[in-house]
């Protein structure tokens, strides 16, 4: 219930005048009346615009309730550090610094939950492994949700500890089973859903698709009691998480700063990797890698602010780990970077 008032109060915050800005216009507006971040112009239809995201109840799903909710960290911080880059503390994990292209297909869900778990595994093996996780593995074969038109995060989750997923990269790609699409700049429709397969393409030798495949120990979803704090300790911990959020028309000219709404249409769900967080002209803000290519804001990664629940961000994040046990961190590390 709280996720559909949440929605339906986004939908209204903004006037009519705000919704008919589209474009130059939009982009102009935002850069006008604002300091907090940049937007810049680039063609792009609104139908294309809807292919980029999902169908906006994948974001806020009110029957996805975890059958393993999240429990309180045995030494939960007090305190989280200023500034935190999952990209810094982890460095030989090279997952955590790859952006991911989707192209055409609301499949966010499926990337989002790919690049957690690539993430999730390096860490929680200390780098001795680094599998890039398939994103189609999920996006195809996980049944309980809806391919290009979008799923729900947490079910995702549940996949990866119940089938397992194997190694792909994107289009053309090494793996089991890499990206079925490539970066469209001439596309005019959205991308169909590809059919699930059980066999890694011909050019992978290293393993057949059931011995290619990972398994989680658990998949989860963070409570929203104390947000900021919930998420900030469990990446912390754990590793980056996956979020979701609604996404408005002005957030595809993002170029760089931190990002919050200032106008223009709503145009679906999103599914996206918080990697850590920060502060910026005194601003708190997301540290986030989207699944648009580099070519989108700060070469792929983007800042939102944080605390305030923008677009939902706070809202619905879900997480699993590879081990039964939680990683044990580098105290002494943890403990500089929170006297920052």
């Amino acid at each position: 219930m709280l996720a559909k008032l949440f929605l339906i109060a986004h939908l209204l915050q903004y006037t009519f005048s705000q919704q008919t800005l589209s474009g130059k216009s939009l982009v102009n507006h935002v850069n006008t009346i604002q300091t907090l971040w940049k937007a810049e112009y680039f063609e792009i239809s609104e139908e294309e615009m809807k292919f980029k995201v999902m169908d906006s109840k994948f974001a806020f799903p009110e029957v996805q309730i975890s059958s393993e909710p999240y429990n309180s960290l045995p030494g939960s911080l007090s305190r989280a550090p200023t500034s935190f880059d999952a990209r810094d503390y982890w460095p030989n994990c090279k997952s955590i610094k790859m952006i991911r292209d989707q192209a055409y297909c609301g499949s966010c869900w499926a990337f989002g939950a790919a690049e957690v778990i690539s993430d999730r595994i390096c860490i929680q093996s200390n780098g001795t492994d680094q599998p890039i996780i398939s994103p189609e593995d999920i996006l195809t074969c996980c049944t309980n949700s809806h391919g290009c038109q979008g799923g729900f995060v947490l079910e995702s989750m549940k996949f990866w500890k119940s089938k397992g997923v194997v190694t792909g990269r994107d289009f053309q790609g090494d793996g089991c089973i890499p990206y079925s699409y490539g970066s469209c700049s001439d596309c005019h429709t959205a991308q169909t859903t590809p059919k699930c397969k059980n066999e890694c393409q011909v050019k992978y030798t290293k393993n057949e698709y059931k011995e290619d495949k990972y398994y989680g120990s658990s998949a989860y979803r963070l409570s929203t009691s104390n947000a900021v704090r919930t998420i900030q300790s469990e990446i912390l911990r754990n590793g980056p998480v996956e979020a979701t959020y609604q996404v408005y028309e002005d957030f595809y000219y993002y170029k760089s700063g931190v990002y919050e709404y200032i106008s223009g249409r709503h145009m679906g769900g999103h599914a996206v990797k918080i990697i850590g967080w920060g502060v910026e002209e005194n601003v708190n803000y997301w540290l986030i890698a989207n699944s648009w290519g580099t070519g989108f804001g700060e070469n792929g990664f983007f800042k939102m602010r944080r605390g305030n629940n923008e677009c939902g961000i706070e809202n619905y994040v879900v997480a699993g780990m590879n081990s039964s046990d939680y990683l044990i961190i580098d105290e002494i590390l943890l403990f500089y970077y929170c006297l920052e």
